[in-house]
């Protein structure tokens, strides 16, 4: 019988092992679960026109900014978007993207930073419409550097700090 007990024991040590490398996947799992507060924010650029869209985008490209770019307000809310934005930049558009669009939007968005960039298409838009109807946060903008001071007001943690050295005077002696 000292075979079927080593055989027992060969089991019970060939099973936990099994229970630790289970426990140890399981913490693996809840580590990868653990929500990181990413060290950038997300601003999403709407406007309709690829090539605006495109070069606003690179003026804003900086480390700390995740850009992303939509035609419609509709496509950045969509339940398989896995990123949620911290700004909305809304491109005015005569027929595509107009003041009304924002209307529309879910009540829990309404608390996003929004800047509504205005064109020579739509120049004219009631911001006191919009905050009546829920909007927390939401400024106009006349041109894209506009925008851009904007953002660092809104977001100054994604404000970009001269580099020390750069701003140093260099001496030759």
């Amino acid at each position: 019988c000292t075979t079927g007990k080593l055989h027992f024991h060969f089991i019970e040590a060939w099973f936990d092992g099994k229970v630790k490398n289970m426990n140890q996947q399981k913490d693996r799992r809840n580590i990868k679960n653990i929500r990181r507060k990413p060290n950038f924010k997300s601003i999403f650029i709407v406007d309709p026109i690829k090539g605006e869209r495109l070069h606003l985008a690179k003026l804003l490209k900086q480390e700390k900014l995740l850009v992303m770019t939509f035609v419609n307000l509709t496509d950045c809310f969509k339940p398989s978007n896995p990123i949620k934005p911290d700004l909305i930049i809304f491109v005015m558009r005569k027929g595509k993207t107009e003041p009304n669009h924002l209307e529309n939007i879910k009540r829990i968005f309404k608390t996003l930073h929004f800047i509504l960039l205005v064109t020579s298409e739509v120049s004219d838009v009631d911001l006191n419409k919009l905050r009546e109807n829920g909007f927390s946060s939401v400024q106009k903008a006349g041109n894209q550097d506009k925008v851009k001071e904007m953002i660092y007001d809104l977001l100054p943690e994604c404000q970009v700090t001269p580099d020390i050295e750069t701003l140093a005077p260099y001496n030759m002696n």
